[in-house]
Order: C-alpha cells, then structure tokens, then sequence
C-alpha cells in the first residue's frame, strides 16, 4: 500500500486554509493546517514523521513565510515548499528563489499549480 504523503499548510486566512486542504487532501495525501509560521514550526518538531510537502503564506504573524522558509533550509528540510501570496514584493520574490522554493504561485493561485506537489512521490530518503 502506497504511504500517503503528509503536507502542512499554513496559512492565517482559515477560508484559504479549508480550500487547500479540500482540494489537496485525497486517499493519498493528509494534510494538517497551522495558522501562523510559528505554529508551523511547532507541528514540523512535534511531528512524528518529517512532511512531505509545505505550503505556506507570506504575510502572517508572528513568523511569516519566509522566516519560515529560512528557518526549513537552515535545517535541511528535505521536501518541497509552496509559497502561495498575492502581496510578494519583487525583493521577496528573489529572497524566495535564493532559498530554491520550489512552487512560488501568485494569488489567485490555479489549484492545478499545486497538485504536482501533493501527487508526485514523497521525497528519496523518506520512508
């Protein structure tokens, strides 16, 4: 039996946060929300297997996006990370491209830009 792929996504607007996990949760993803980067952080420690897959706003309190971002590379996050926003400036955009994000879709963003990410193998190294 394929193992299901675990994705986070974090985001602040509970609307926005519903409509991905509607979307992407499936028989072979499941997906936990967290409000806020900080929150995000929380669950990525707690968690007892390493996600698969994060998606995440930018602007959130607390820690935004891409402290988020930051503080995943600097451990060595090893799956693929979404950065949904509609309010990027061009210097986050490239701060963004520098820490190879790997999905960086505007708002309104197509859902069909996301599946690749929450239907395609889970990283090598994971189980």
């Amino acid at each position: 039996m394929k193992e299901s792929k675990k994705i986070l996504a974090v985001e602040d607007e509970t609307a926005v946060a519903q409509l991905l996990a509607l979307v992407l949760c499936g028989p072979s993803c499941k997906i936990t929300t967290a409000c806020n980067g900080a929150q995000a952080l929380e669950k990525i420690a707690a968690a007892a297997q390493p996600f698969d897959v994060i998606i995440t706003d930018h602007q959130m309190p607390e820690v935004n996006g891409l402290q988020l971002v930051r503080e995943l590379r600097a451990h060595h996050f090893p799956g693929q990370i979404a950065v949904l926003s509609a309010h990027l400036t061009e210097k986050n955009m490239h701060a963004y491209e520098d820490l190879h994000v790997d999905l960086l879709p505007s708002r309104p963003f197509d859902v069909a830009e996301l599946r690749p990410a929450a239907d395609g193998p889970p990283p090598s190294g994971h189980p």
